[in-house]
């Protein structure tokens, strides 16, 4: 009777340990690619896990748009938005009552920097997105970066 308690509560333990582990399915990488002397790509690259999709920059009404905030660097100057390079799918929404945009499987958001002097530097911030599947929507996640520009 000892043995079948023990692992009934083994049991319950590993269940209830596996049910509080945050669903995380998206996988972040960063890179920077030079492009001239003073001017680089920041590739914020987005590996979605299906059945989920990561939504648009451009997002006007329901779910939280995808967001980069850098940080401040003097050295640094940010040139306009960043672009997305995905496949976009846009479909109205009738539980946010909006067309929404949103990427599958992969995206990049390319934003270009310029140096205002040749130095080695870093960018960094924050990214803020929001994912979601058929079912369900997961709250909003911040992940920090930092990209060595050389």
């Amino acid at each position: 009777m000892k043995k079948i308690m023990v692992i009934c509560a083994a049991f319950l333990f590993v269940f209830n340990a596996n049910a509080q582990q945050k669903l995380n399915p998206v996988k972040w990488n960063f890179e920077a690619v030079k492009k001239s002397d003073k001017q680089y790509d920041i590739i914020f690259t987005a590996n979605v896990e299906a059945p989920w999709h990561i939504y648009s920059q451009f997002v006007k009404k329901g779910p939280v748009p995808t967001s980069i905030i850098f940080k401040k660097n003097a050295l640094v100057q940010i040139k306009g938005a960043a672009r997305e390079i995905g496949k976009l799918e846009k479909h109205f929404d009738k539980n946010f009552g909006a067309e929404i945009a949103y990427f599958s499987n992969k995206v990049q958001f390319i934003q270009t920097i310029n140096l205002r002097a040749a130095s080695k530097t870093s960018v960094s911030g924050e990214i803020e997105y929001m994912v979601c599947n058929d079912e369900r929507c997961l709250p909003p996640t911040k992940i920090p970066f930092e990209v060595a520009i050389q």
